[in-house]
């Protein structure tokens, strides 16, 4: 599916449940402010806030998974969908997310690009973790890399729109970021759901 196409299906699964998507994101970004604050006044102001990130953003990106696939399925999206990964997958996640940080750290370190090759490769962790909570961490990294193979460019381009429209929010004062943020997060689960159910990824034997 072309990436225009994507972003139009986005749009429309938006319609109807823009107000439970605003109302999920906006709580994952206090969520996600809190944690960090909490950890800043607690434990120090180096290491604070990078330690309960660490340990409460991984789940909490992974419940976001959840909710924007079930919005982008029109599957019964709810709030709760967020806090699923902390009853299911919550070690698994973290692992995950350090395994992650780990690689493309080495890869900005080699050079930009390959830090920039690294992400687009593990982009679709956490939705893969999101629907499936018994994989490890390990084979959800291992089936992203085989998932976004001859995807990397697509999601690449995909990304740039995304940002392209950031910039615009950035001249409505930061306003235009409530609709955006949904938005992306939609936009990416319709990728996901597009190169999942690609014949070229479901023929190969890497997958259950």
């Amino acid at each position: 599916m072309e990436n225009s196409k994507i972003m139009k299906e986005a749009y429309a699964s938006l319609k109807g449940k823009w107000g439970l998507a605003i109302g999920g994101n906006l709580l994952f970004a206090i969520i996600s402010m809190a944690v960090a604050l909490v950890g800043w006044l607690t434990v120090g102001e180096d290491w604070g806030a990078n330690l309960t990130s660490l340990i409460f953003a991984p789940p909490l990106a992974i419940g976001m998974t959840i909710f924007s696939l079930n919005i982008s399925r029109d599957n019964n999206p709810e709030i709760d969908n967020l806090f699923i990964p902390f009853k299911t997958s919550w070690v698994n996640a973290i692992l995950a997310y350090f395994m992650m940080g780990v690689l493309v750290a080495v890869g900005f370190i080699l050079l930009i690009i390959p830090g920039i090759i690294v992400a687009l490769m593990f982009s679709q962790v956490f939705f893969i973790m999101g629907e499936d909570n018994e994989i490890s961490a390990y084979d959800a990294l291992v089936k992203s890399m085989n998932m976004m193979k001859g995807y990397k460019w697509k999601f690449f381009r995909i990304a740039l729109r995304i940002i392209g429209l950031a910039i615009l929010c950035i001249f409505t004062l930061g306003i235009g970021f409530i609709w955006l943020l949904p938005y992306q997060n939609v936009v990416y689960a319709k990728f996901y759901d597009d190169i999942k159910n690609n014949p070229s990824f479901k023929n190969q034997e890497y997958i259950n």
